[in-house]
C-alpha cells in the first residue's frame, strides 16, 4: 500500500464477525462496536494495539436468538466523555427475510462510562424495530437514530429521557447521518412517488434535516419552539433508487455511505453509487460534487484527519485509502488495503491526533482492523496541508 505500513489486528472476540462501528474516546482508547453475540464491544488502546474485551453488552432476549447483535454505526461519545451504544441486529438493510418483530420489544439504548465501566440500560427506543445508526449533537443534548426494518427516525432528549418516533423517512436513503455544528441532524430520504408539480422527483435522493427544539431552556413554553424533522428539496447527486441493488453496491441506500463534520463546519458525504463524494455547507440550497475518489461503488467511511484532510475508504471489491484536500481541491489515492484478499470491505475508522488510521472490516466473516502508519516521507507531504 502506498504510503503506508499495514498491520493486521484479528478482534479477540469469540463470535464476532465484523467491526461495524468506531469512535475515539477522551481516554484515547479507540473503541470499536461488532458484529457478534451480546459482546459487542471492544476497547483498542493505540499505544500497543492491544484489545479488550468489554463484557456483555446487550441484555438476553429469547426474540432474537439465532440472530447476531451488533452495533451498527450507532457508536457516539457525548461531551462528557460517555458512550452511547444502539442495540442493532444482523439483519439484511430494510429486507429481513431471516426475521420477524412480531414480539421484540426493540433495540435498547445504553450509555457506557469508560472511566468505570459502568452500563446503564435506558430501555428500547421504538417497537419492533432495531438500531441501525445513531448520531449525537455536540452540546450533548439529543441522540438522534434511524432504525431497521423500518427506517424510522427517533430521538432521544438526554435531559428528559423522552424517546419520540418520527415515524417513517422513506425507503432506505442513508447508510450514516451526520450532525452539523449547529445541532442540526442531516441524513438521506427517497421520493418514491412525486405528486405533479412537487420540487422532487421520482427516484430522487433529497437530504432529510432535524431540528431539536430545546424546550428546557425556554421560560414561555406557549412560546417554545418545536422539533422538526424535514424532508427538503436539497438534491444528492447519487443513482436513482431503481437502480440499487446489492448485486451492484452491497447496499440498498443510495444516499449517505458515510458521512463526516469538518472542524470548519463543513460536512463531507460519501455516496454509495456512484461512489461520489460530496460537500455541503449547512445553510447552503445545494450539494457539491467533489469527485469520485474510487471506481465501482460503496465510501463507507469517512473522517477529517489533523491536517484538515479528508480521508476515506471506498471501491469494491477491495477497498482502498484516498484522501481529499479542501485547500486545493486535490485526491490523492494510496491504493488497496489487503491486496492479499479477493474481498475486503470496510465499516468504520478512526483517525488518531499522530496520523494513524484504524479501519474495522465488515462482510468477510473477518473481525480485523487494520492499523495504517503513515510513513515518515507521507507525513512530511501531508504537512503541508496543514490549516
Amino acid at each position: 500500500m502506498k504510503g503506508h505500513e499495514v498491520k493486521e489486528l484479528r478482534v479477540p472476540v469469540a463470535e464476532a464477525t465484523a467491526v461495524t462501528a468506531m469512535v475515539r474516546g477522551d481516554d484515547g482508547i479507540v473503541y470499536c462496536g461488532l458484529t457478534g453475540k451480546r459482546h459487542v464491544l471492544v476497547a483498542l488502546d493505540p499505544r500497543d494495539d492491544s484489545m479488550r474485551d468489554l463484557g456483555e453488552i446487550y441484555p438476553h432476549d429469547e426474540k432474537t436468538k439465532g440472530i447476531l447483535d451488533k452495533i451498527h454505526n450507532a457508536l457516539v461519545k457525548a461531551p462528557d466523555g460517555s458512550l452511547y451504544i444502539g442495540q442493532g441486529l444482523n439483519i439484511s438493510d430494510a429486507y429481513p427475510m431471516d426475521f420477524h418483530s412480531h414480539g421484540y420489544e426493540g433495540g435498547h439504548l445504553l450509555r457506557y462510562e469508560p472511566g468505570s465501566g459502568r452500563l446503564t440500560d435506558l430501555g428500547p427506543q421504538v417497537r419492533a424495530e432495531a438500531i441501525q445508526g445513531m448520531v449525537i449533537d455536540r452540546k450533548g443534548r439529543y441522540i438522534a437514530g434511524y432504525t431497521i426494518p423500518g427506517n424510522r427516525l427517533f430521538v432521544h432528549d438526554l435531559a428528559t429521557h423522552a424517546v419520540t418516533d418520527y415515524g417513517r423517512i422513506s425507503q432506505m436513503g442513508h447508510h450514516n447521518m451526520v450532525c452539523d455544528g449547529e445541532g442540526v441532524t442531516w441524513g438521506c430520504w427517497n421520493c418514491a412517488l412525486a405528486p405533479k408539480g412537487a420540487p422532487v422527483k421520482t427516484d430522487g435522493c433529497y437530504l432529510m434535516r432535524y431540528d431539536h427544539a430545546n424546550i428546557p431552556q425556554v421560560r414561555n413554553l406557549r412560546e417554545a419552539p418545536r422539533s422538526t424533522f424535514q424532508r427538503t428539496a436539497i438534491e444528492v447527486p447519487s443513482e436513482p433508487f431503481r437502480k440499487v441493488s446489492p448485486a451492484k453496491n452491497k447496499s440498498w441506500a443510495n444516499g449517505f455511505d458515510s458521512a463526516c463534520r469538518a472542524k470548519d463546519g463543513t460536512l463531507y458525504f460519501g455516496i454509495s453509487h456512484p461512489p461520489n463524494l460530496c460537500r455541503f455547507k449547512p445553510g447552503a440550497d445545494k450539494v457539491e460534487l467533489l469527485g469520485r475518489p474510487v471506481r465501482s461503488s460503496r465510501i463507507p467511511a469517512l473522517e477529517e484527519a489533523p491536517d484538515g484532510r479528508i480521508m476515506g475508504l471506498g471501491g469494491f471489491p477491495q477497498m482502498r485509502l484516498f484522501a481529499y484536500s479542501p485547500a486545493d481541491g486535490a485526491f490523492q489515492g494510496y491504493g488497496i488495503v489487503a491486496p492479499h484478499y479477493e474481498l475486503c470491505l470496510f465499516h468504520a475508522m478512526a483517525v488518531l491526533p499522530d496520523g494513524r488510521i484504524y479501519a474495522g472490516e465488515t462482510d468477510s466473516g473477518r473481525p480485523n482492523i487494520y492499523c495504517l502508519t503513515p510513513s515518515k516521507r507521507t507525513q512530511r507531504s501531508t504537512s503541508n496541508h496543514r490549516p
